[in-house]
């Protein structure tokens, strides 16, 4: 399957005459999955929709495999621009296997090639505090242990000193990123290049259960010396969610499978581009809207909080605000848009003060053009209007793969601004 595709019985036979009725751990797990996944009873058999996750999950007797609209090369290119990953197009035979076999081997491939770029030149070091009985004393005596053993009794002394070692925490989350990685792919070249690359981490200890935290305390810990290895951090934080949406190993129904948000990679995919290639604007990622709704004088007796919508960009000229953005992956050309995502952009549209919102939504149709939705009442007319704008990505790969020139940074420049023209 694809994204925001769905099938059924009469689409796909193999779905005819299955259910979940006698399986409730099978039940519980598709109620888990429901936000990213929606798998429901049908009159003939079960019947799937997927959303913006890819990925692959195991829930009851069920396989499912969901893959991007766009893959291989240019799926890879778009995420290295995203995510601030090395130029690896000279290792694009590691790119290859994963057209066939999906979303997550990219990633593995991207975190495999990274670390062996960072491996080349030696393993980052730091020196660790040691505690230990020496007979060649190092470092500083602890004059006090001594002490309390009624003085010197053999030939050692006990030392405190530093060793420089590779077995610190940096390493550890690498090594432990490798070990994930490896775990998640099938893909058996794929598998031996990570097993390899485990190898020249022999003198490291793998960190049991890798967690958010473990890659929080060692990025905000990486120095001048050791920032190459933000990329390969990033890409161990991705592949870590894919594993763990919803997939708690400790859960009381725990899900097999690993999901990605292609909707949260889109948003930060333009986030960048934008904010490279736009001079004279500037825009605000999530930007906290005020004063859309308010109660009315005497009206709220519960004391209640409203909401504060936060769209995914807003766009300014110096100081002044513009108008709101949302990223959208979907194909809406080809697929239509849901009633809640016109509703909330008309919110937006009326909050903005040119009472226009847009719409950038990803797409792989060459024909896709703007759409223009006008907000209407019945007796003041026109009120303001939604502009639904397709963003092409194989386009938007060629524009960042390109080596830089003059010639291709206007076309990035005209291309950002025709994204962004109310």
């Amino acid at each position: 399957m694809t994204e925001w595709g769905s099938c059924g019985p009469d689409s796909c036979p193999q779905l005819l005459g299955t259910t979940f009725r006698n399986n409730p751990n099978a039940q519980k797990e598709a109620d888990v999955l429901r936000s990213c996944v929606d798998i429901r009873e049908g009159y003939r058999g079960l019947e799937i929709t997927t959303t913006s996750f890819v990925g692959h999950v195991a829930v009851g007797p069920l396989r499912i495999t969901i893959n991007p609209k766009i893959s291989g090369a240019p799926l890879a290119t778009l995420l290295q621009y995203a995510y601030g990953l090395r130029d690896l197009r000279v290792l694009g035979y590691a790119i290859a296997p994963t057209a066939k076999l999906g979303f997550r081997d990219i990633l593995i491939a991207l975190l495999v090639a990274e670390i062996e770029e960072l491996s080349r030149s030696g393993l980052a070091r730091r020196y660790i505090p040691v505690s230990e009985r020496l007979t060649s004393p190092r470092g500083r005596i602890l004059v006090g242990r001594i002490a309390s053993r009624g003085g010197i009794v053999d030939g050692a002394l006990p030392c405190w000193h530093f060793h420089r070692h590779s077995n610190w925490k940096l390493n550890q989350v690498l090594r432990s990123g490798l070990e994930l990685a490896g775990s998640m792919t099938v893909d058996r070249e794929l598998y031996l290049r990570v097993r390899r690359l485990i190898d020249a981490f022999h003198e490291v200890d793998a960190r049991p259960g890798l967690q958010q935290r473990d890659l929080d305390e060692v990025e905000r810990g990486l120095t001048r010396l050791t920032a190459t290895s933000m990329p390969a951090l990033r890409l161990i934080r991705l592949i870590l969610e894919m594993h763990g949406a919803s997939f708690d190993a400790d859960a009381p129904h725990p899900i097999s499978g690993f999901l990605f948000d292609m909707n949260r990679f889109f948003q930060r995919l333009l986030s960048r581009f934008l904010g490279e290639n736009l001079f004279s604007e500037s825009i605000r990622d999530e930007y906290v809207t005020k004063d859309i709704f308010a109660y009315a004088a005497h009206g709220n007796p519960k004391g209640r909080r409203l909401p504060r919508p936060r769209p995914d960009f807003a766009l300014f000229k110096g100081d002044s605000l513009i108008g709101f953005l949302d990223a959208k992956y979907r194909d809406i050309w080809q697929k239509g848009y849901p009633a809640d995502w016109l509703y909330q952009l008309s919110t937006y549209a009326l909050a903005s003060p040119n009472q226009q919102s847009i719409i950038l939504y990803a797409t792989t149709s060459q024909g896709a053009r703007d759409e223009r939705i006008d907000i209407r009442h019945h007796s003041l007319g026109s009120m303001g209007s939604v502009i639904i704008r397709p963003v092409e990505l194989q386009t938007l790969a060629r524009l960042v793969s390109t080596s830089e020139s003059p010639l291709v940074g206007r076309q990035r420049i005209a291309f950002a601004r025709a994204l962004i023209a109310f």
